[in-house]
């Protein structure tokens, strides 16, 4: 039987597990955008290279273990496609005035926690760290009746509210306290001055779903350590993600996520993009 290049038509990332955050974030809080996702795959490798008696020309190589990232394109909310129009920040420390853009970066790290069994194995093991970090940057124009802010000195982080989509009774949000150590104005003739706030959480971020749209990684709450773990009680990597290349051609395995990006410019959806990497092993079908 001849073989052909494949098509990704049926291309998609998605959680098999029955709980946790990434279960939530693709199951239900995001959609997976046409440029789905890029797997990268690496093993370790290392200079084995000896003494013969003899001229030594090229150095010999042994290849490790082998480790897995998968970089991911989203679409928020999964069932819906609201326009950035109804997005905002507010934040009464700040200035806020006719706002065309935010980002928001969501960073948790990762250690590797690879240990010896007594058994050979072929992929090392990641967990992730216990502290993240939040940051990002919004965009305003400049006002004829109100003068920016300057950025934060002297101060301790002031509350904002991230609102990611308009609903009437109520708005899906992300909250928590930040401090805004740098604008960059832009002055030229004849056109717009456009304003970019910098901004650093400070604290916990917390997540609230709208009366139909739905949270980030869980319905409510704050936004915790990345689950790896989902049963929580065996110490085993099981947050499956199966990333499928087209049908019968896919990628298996435990991951978790190390960072989530949300992106909203005016006239546009609410582009979610991010990070996972493999705790342990992944299969190949």
């Amino acid at each position: 039987m001849a073989d052909w290049p494949l098509t990704s038509q049926l291309g998609n990332l998605t959680c098999t597990a029955g709980a946790g955050d990434l279960h939530y974030l693709f199951g239900t809080s995001i959609r997976i955008a046409a440029d789905v996702a890029t797997l990268n795959i690496e093993s370790n490798e290392y200079d084995a290279t000896t003494p013969t008696g003899s001229a030594v020309n090229f150095m010999t190589m042994n290849s490790g273990l082998r480790s897995a990232t998968i970089d991911f394109n989203g679409i928020y909310p999964r069932a819906a496609s609201p326009l950035g129009i109804t997005s905002l920040v507010e934040y009464a420390s700040g200035y806020v005035k006719h706002m065309t853009a935010f980002n928001m970066s969501i960073e948790f790290g990762e250690f590797d926690a690879t240990s010896t069994t007594g058994a050979a194995g072929t992929w090392r093991a990641f967990r992730p760290k216990g502290t993240g970090r939040w940051s990002g940057s919004y965009t305003c124009l400049a006002d004829n009746a109100t003068p920016p802010t300057l950025p934060t000195s002297a101060a301790a982080a002031a509350a904002a509210t991230f609102k990611l989509a308009y609903e009437a009774t109520s708005v899906p949000t992300l909250t928590g306290s930040i401090t805004t150590p740098r604008l960059n104005q832009t002055v030229r003739i004849g056109d717009e001055s456009v304003c970019v706030y910098s901004f650093t959480g400070s604290g916990d971020l917390t997540q609230t779903a709208g009366t139909t749209f739905p949270g980030l990684t869980a319905a409510s709450g704050v936004i915790t350590k990345p689950q790896w773990d989902v049963s929580g009680s065996d110490g085993v990597a099981d947050n499956t993600c199966v990333l499928t290349v087209a049908s019968g051609r896919t990628y298996t395995g435990p991951f978790f996520w190390t960072r989530l990006n949300l992106a909203w410019k005016m006239d546009d959806v609410v582009r979610v993009s991010g990070t996972l990497r493999a705790a342990g092993a992944i299969t190949v079908a």
